[in-house]
């Protein structure tokens, strides 16, 4: 009987892990084509305060080391330099730097429409306490403007 319940646990662990995995990344259809979403991001980043420190078309980097066309496919690296600072500033939240600069992925799918994905920074606020949580909980709402066009 305990090795039921211990089976039948992890099997709810497991299942809950991958749920919460799933609710990490956001994934939205953008009512634009690609390059005017990506141009879309790149304006509502800029007059929110934050640069783009970054694109990396991934299209072009993958086709010119021989890989196959993956389609259209762009990521956006995106930075505050108060929110940063706010996060390395400090030896206590510096390691959040694995997480920075945020990013936003842009792409189409098969079905010809374009997409974007990012981190839900609303709910990664909520696994991190004190200044990192508080942190990220601002990075949320300016991803909420930025992406207001989404909506």
């Amino acid at each position: 009987m305990k090795r039921i319940l211990i089976a039948i646990s992890l099997i709810f662990s497991a299942l809950f892990l991958v749920g919460c995995g799933s609710m990490m990344i956001e994934e939205s259809r953008s009512p634009y084509d690609f390059d005017k979403t990506v141009e879309t991001i790149i304006d509502n980043s800029e007059a929110e305060g934050w640069s783009i420190p970054r694109v990396y078309n991934f299209r072009k980097m993958l086709l010119s080391k021989g890989a196959k066309d993956i389609g259209k496919v762009k990521i956006i690296k995106l930075c505050s330099a108060d929110l940063a600072e706010s996060m390395l500033g400090s030896d206590e939240t510096r390691y959040m730097g694995a997480m920075m600069p945020c990013s936003i992925s842009v792409f189409e799918k098969d079905d010809g429409l374009t997409y974007i994905s990012a981190m839900n920074m609303g709910l990664m606020s909520h696994l991190f306490a004190g200044e990192a949580g508080d942190t990220l909980g601002r990075v949320s709402d300016t991803h909420e403007k930025i992406l207001a066009f989404l909506e």
